[in-house]
């Protein structure tokens, strides 16, 4: 099985994937950037939530994550991981035009935090650009856990801002048995969503689709009885890569059928003829979809929803040879029946061709 490989350009690592989306993991680096003295933290804002702590083995889980992926699905997934540590560097916060800030507080540290944005920002625009802006960045970290709020996983979309455009297209994106936590919760998992302490940071409000430019992110918190035990870390990383393949597939055919107004198939001739259209027409309040664009094209099919009452019949429109619409349709006897006009709201109309036994 091929081993997924990793670049590493000013203490960056990353790799460049085909599946939309990108596992970041910013605090489990153990290098040490050079002319970076640790952190003090002296003179932040209480904002800048200052910590070196290290967020020991989600390298390994982002690591073995994209390597499930991989395997399960033949596609690994974009990956930008800190190698540097954060006691230097922390690449999960703001980078201020005055220093000390909450990311870093000497300029030799600057080219390593940019190299990090820089390629998240790169992964992101290509993910947007191949995938008609629909994507997932999932953004892992560790914790130690909340009193009085002992969840395994904490995930964190600052309540929705981070994931505006999957909410967007289905307001229960988030609490579905088919989400993120539903699929951790049916692994066994005890899942805290969007609590005060751990509501998403950095990356994931800066990279969200809040934003034109983002991609819908979500941050991870793992407990560290999850991390710190290889048993469990392993069979973690199992469920997340299957909770992600699955919402990479909801995801994509969901979110795109939603976003769609209009699509065209062409013909590849000189003049590049429409052959087929998916088409949502408001004056009508129809979804149709139709094959054979021109009148004199044979078949043609078009699916109609209308919510008034009494209810269209849903048609399956024929054509003949010469262009002529013939008219097919189940009436409300079961029977099925066609004609040579449009039925409206009289499923009773037209010829009876058919009925169940």
């Amino acid at each position: 099985m091929w081993q997924i490989g990793y670049d590493v350009t000013q203490l960056v690592s990353r790799h460049r994937g085909t599946l939309p989306v990108v596992l970041t993991c910013p605090h489990d680096g153990a290098e040490s950037p050079p002319k970076v003295p640790e952190r003090a933290g002296q003179g932040l804002p209480a904002s800048c939530d200052f910590s070196i702590i290290r967020d020991l083995h989600t390298r390994a889980i982002t690591a073995g994550v994209a390597q499930r992926l991989l395997n399960s699905c033949g596609e690994a997934p974009y990956v930008v991981i800190a190698d540097f540590r954060r006691k230097y560097i922390d690449a999960n916060r703001e980078d201020a035009n005055t220093l000390p800030n909450c990311a870093y507080e000497v300029p030799a540290a600057k080219q390593f935090y940019d190299e990090y944005h820089q390629t998240l920002r790169e992964f992101v625009d290509e993910i947007r650009a191949e995938s008609g802006g629909l994507g997932l960045l999932l953004d892992i970290h560790g914790t130690a856990g909340i009193e009085n709020d002992p969840a395994d996983v904490y995930l964190g979309t600052a309540d929705g801002e981070t994931v505006t455009r999957l909410l967007n297209v289905d307001k229960h994106a988030m609490s579905r048995r088919r989400s993120l936590p539903g699929f951790l919760e049916a692994a066994g998992y005890v899942v805290a969503l969007d609590t005060p302490e751990l509501r998403g940071g950095y990356t994931v409000r800066t990279f969200g689709s809040s934003h034109d430019n983002g991609l819908d992110a979500i941050q991870i918190e793992i407990a560290s009885t999850l991390r710190d035990d290889p048993d469990k870390r392993a069979a973690l990383v199992d469920h997340l890569a299957f909770a992600i393949r699955n919402l990479v597939d909801r995801y994509a055919s969901s979110a795109t059928l939603a976003s769609f107004q209009r699509a065209d198939l062409r013909d590849g001739g000189v003049v590049q003829n429409a052959i087929a259209h998916l088409q949502q027409r408001a004056a009508t309040n129809d979804s149709r979809l139709r094959l054979g664009g021109r009148v004199d094209s044979r078949g043609r099919l078009e699916i109609r929803h209308d919510p008034k009452s009494p209810r269209r019949a849903g048609v399956l429109i024929l054509c003949d040879e010469s262009g002529k619409d013939y008219y097919l349709w189940v009436g409300e006897q079961g029977a099925l029946r066609i004609a040579a006009s449009d039925p409206g709201s009289n499923s009773g109309a037209g010829d009876v061709v058919g009925a169940q036994a």
